[in-house]
């Protein structure tokens, strides 16, 4: 025992991504998030990472209370856990538990641990399952400089807007999604108390694949990290799902697979079928890669024709999306939907001034502010630093027909390409920038 203890501790110290930090703070639960794989007014879904000797872990949760003695009305599931041995940084156990049961509109205070090594209590709060106004949050890539830079969009969104009741990321959480250091293990500390206490639900982008360009080889940090519904088509689960809360229906897409002609056809036959089952009030599509190539230096068109044509033909409000590194909205051929591509972290594109695009920025950190009422979407973009960047609604009337606003008195659109365009971008698309903005701007007028 003694000489695998040591083993195992020298396995985590050969990890540059965690050497310097305190040791026996690894023997506690960490990378702790919460999510859904079930109903959110009744269930919620708990995940977290222990090193090689926690290999038997639980959660325990109560009901909360202001009492600090609630150690009697406790209960406890044991996790289901698996050791993961392929790290760059270390031999780890994931866990995740799925909480079902739980009463709507009810908050919960729950950690997660084994024998003296335990994560502290936080909580959550269940779905009330009606359609009451609420808020949610969205993110495009993190991606890079996750813990520098990246923090600050995570952390201040929740500082502005403490009221949302889940976080929805467009995927490139990470850049490389196979890998601990300056990736996952810099991803979890940006959120740490906040991921405890607010549910995820992600979308995977292409970084969370091994290889960048491939859609078939979804990195396994993604499953062990998260707990996301199993709903989607078979050999897609909690990479295509979708979650019902309350009054509207998220649906997540890996469209990274789109260039696969088999698992193309699987998922818009599934996408259609979800869409027009739905009875809520609202429905928000997500999947990384933006519907037009919006960045400088991309082969600007249509990725998914006949995607956007089923948008079009279900009126599917907003599209939330990301891998340009830059921000536009817009719409297209159709009054719906309103496309929205947005950059959460600090690695930023110059822009291709596409037709659609009604409103764009770039070298700027942003997060979405989305509340939702029966009637009306309130779209609301915002820096890092709290400040309107963008902003429209779209109401629905009793017929159920769709107005779309966008939102007035703007302030100047953030059009300064980033600090390395020149070294960055071939020196035709430089050259043309000056001409192409102005373009831009004068269509505005």
């Amino acid at each position: 025992m003694k000489i695998r203890f040591l083993t195992a501790i020298m396995g985590i110290l050969m990890g540059a991504a965690v050497s310097a930090q305190d040791i026996s703070k690894y023997q506690y639960p960490h990378h702790v998030n919460i999510s859904w794989e079930t109903e959110p007014s009744t269930s919620q879904s708990v995940n977290w990472r222990t090193n090689e000797l926690q290999k038997v872990s639980f959660v325990e949760y109560t009901e909360a209370t202001a009492s600090p003695f609630f150690e009697k009305d406790v209960k406890r599931i044991e996790a289901e856990s698996e050791t993961f041995e392929g790290g760059d940084d270390a031999v780890w156990n994931y866990h995740s538990a799925n909480i079902i049961g739980l009463k709507p509109n009810t908050l919960y205070s729950y950690r997660v641990g084994n024998g003296n090594f335990w994560s502290e209590w936080a909580e959550f709060r269940t779905a009330t399952g009606t359609n009451e106004p609420f808020t949610f949050l969205y993110y495009g890539d993190v991606q890079r400089f996750i813990l520098s830079k990246g923090s600050r969009a995570i952390r201040q969104s929740i500082i502005h807007s403490p009221e949302a009741k889940f976080m929805l990321f467009g995927g490139d959480m990470v850049h490389r999604g196979g890998l601990n250091k300056e990736n996952w293990n810099e991803f979890f500390q940006t959120g740490e108390w906040i991921y405890q206490n607010y549910p995820i639900i992600g979308t995977p982008g292409n970084h969370e694949h091994l290889i960048a360009r491939s859609g078939e080889n979804l990195s396994e940090h993604w499953g062990l990290n998260f707990r996301f519904p199993q709903n989607g088509p078979e050999g897609h689960k909690e990479e295509t799902f979708y979650v019902d809360y309350n009054n509207i229906r998220v649906i997540s897409l890996n469209l990274c697979r789109y260039k696969y002609p088999e698992d193309r056809d699987v998922i818009l036959k599934w996408t259609e079928e979800r869409l027009k089952e739905f009875e809520g009030d609202w429905v928000f599509i997500t999947h990384h890669y933006a519907m037009d190539a919006s960045a400088r230096n991309r082969t600007p068109g249509i990725r998914f024709p006949d995607f956007k044509a089923l948008y079009e033909k279900y009126e599917v409000p907003i599209i939330l999306t990301g891998h340009e590194h830059l921000y536009a909205r817009g719409r297209m051929d159709d009054k719906f939907p309103v496309y929205v591509v947005s950059v959460s972290g600090p690695w930023q594109n110059a822009i291709q001034f596409g037709n659609w695009i009604e409103r764009a920025g770039t070298s700027l950190q942003l997060f979405q502010e989305i509340k939702v009422t029966p009637t009306e979407l309130h779209y609301v973009s915002k820096t890092i630093t709290g400040e309107l960047y963008d902003e429209f609604t779209v109401t629905k009337d009793k017929k159920g027909k769709l107005s779309y606003e966008p939102g007035k008195n703007l302030p100047p659109e953030s059009l300064v390409p980033p600090a390395d365009f020149k070294d960055r971008y071939k020196k035709e698309l430089v050259d043309s920038w000056e001409s192409d903005l102005n373009t831009y701007l004068n269509k505005k007028k």
